[in-house]
C-alpha cells in the first residue's frame, strides 16, 4: 500500500501542467482540484472520494485516467455552451 503522501504526490503530478490540489481529510477521504494553469478557473472538483479504494498503483492509475476524463468532459460541454450562447 502507498502512503497518503505517495498518494497525494503522484495525484498532482498526474495532470501537469494543470494544478492539481489534493486534498486528504482526517476521515481518510480525499478531494482532488484541477485547476486551469492560465486563466485559475477550476476545470474539476471531486469531494469525498475514499482513500481506501487507492491501494495498488493500478487503482491510482484507473482514478488518474477517470478523472482526466471527467475534466475533458467537463470542458467539451463547456465549449460546447459557449458556442450555444
Amino acid at each position: 500500500m502507498h502512503s497518503k503522501l505517495d498518494i497525494q504526490r503522484v495525484l498532482e503530478t498526474a495532470f501537469l501542467p494543470s494544478r492539481c490540489e489534493c486534498i486528504i481529510g482526517a476521515n481518510d477521504s480525499f478531494s482532488v482540484k484541477l485547476i486551469n494553469p492560465e486563466s485559475g478557473d477550476i476545470e474539476l472538483y471531486v469531494a469525498n472520494m475514499p482513500l481506501s479504494e487507492l491501494t495498488t498503483s493500478r487503482s491510482i492509475a484507473k482514478l488518474v485516467l477517470s478523472l482526466r476524463e471527467q475534466r475533458d468532459l467537463m470542458s467539451n460541454m463547456e465549449l460546447s455552451m459557449k458556442r450555444m450562447g
